[in-house]
């Protein structure tokens, strides 16, 4: 009895052993349901800050590609290429913000010069358009500066203020972006002093934006004054519009 008894133990512990999940099978699949499971209990239990914080320790922190870059296959952080930019605003928005072209320039062009962008100082433009009063085909300007790019920012709108109160403030802008490329003739040294060393200018990109700040809702006059919440959303702006030239991550986009 007892020979059959050892015999039946054997056979038993033979067949777990046969049956028995490798260690190293344990850890390569523990490991996945246990991120999963960590996900799902921020899903239930956080709001959406905490999911993209998860998603960040699981996955890293991805870079979204430029529109330019997508649309033109150019990195103009890789470039010694140089970029003037210009803006442009119908008169109403201008008399309720004077000094609204200046500041989405000299903001835009820091952003980008700090990404690696070669930017032509605004000042310089500004003189530039004074002399002439007019921006022309871009050909003359980009001449004058040896750029090979123009960036052309035009809004359509530009408020920070809920119209149905006074007591409210939202920024809302709108506008259009476009890119212009200047290509030099063959042959043409690189400083350039002639009208004619130019070939017409070609547009390259070609994008509308649209904004508000703060996103979700609008937040009372009594909790800031108004001119710091305006500098506020002059930066989100030009942020904005800015990262259609360069590679950002994607916990920085501006929506």
């Amino acid at each position: 009895m007892d020979r059959v008894l050892q015999q039946q133990e054997t056979t038993s512990s033979a067949t777990i052993t046969e049956f028995s999940v490798p260690a190293q099978v344990k850890r390569s699949f523990v490991s996945p349901v246990c991120s999963l499971l960590i996900l799902m209990l921020l899903i239930s239990n956080s709001g959406c800050s905490l999911v993209v914080m998860a998603g960040k320790a699981l996955m890293g922190d991805p870079k979204v590609t430029a529109p330019f870059r997508a649309a033109t296959g150019k990195d103009l952080t890789e470039s010694d290429d140089s970029v003037v930019i210009i803006c442009s605003a119908p008169h109403r928005l201008l008399t309720e913000n004077p000094a609204l072209q200046i500041d989405i320039v000299d903001r835009v062009s820091r952003t980008l010069e700090t990404h690696g962008i070669k930017v032509v100082p605004s000042g310089d433009v500004a003189s530039w358009y004074d002399d002439h009063g007019e921006w022309g085909d871009y050909s003359d300007l980009a001449a004058a500066f040896d750029a090979k790019y123009v960036l052309h920012i035009d809004f359509r709108k530009f408020h920070h203020q809920v119209p149905e109160s006074e007591n409210l403030l939202q920024g809302t802008a709108e506008g259009h972006l476009s890119v212009h490329e200047v290509i030099r003739k063959k042959g043409i040294s690189k400083t350039l002093t002639r009208q004619n060393e130019y070939i017409p200018v070609s547009m390259v990109f070609d994008r509308d934006f649209a904004l508000k700040f703060p996103s979700a809702y609008p937040v009372p006059r009594e909790t800031n004054s108004e001119e710091a919440f305006v500098q506020s959303f002059i930066d989100r702006v030009a942020l904005h519009i800015s990262q259609h030239m360069y590679d950002y991550k994607m916990s920085d986009s501006i929506h």
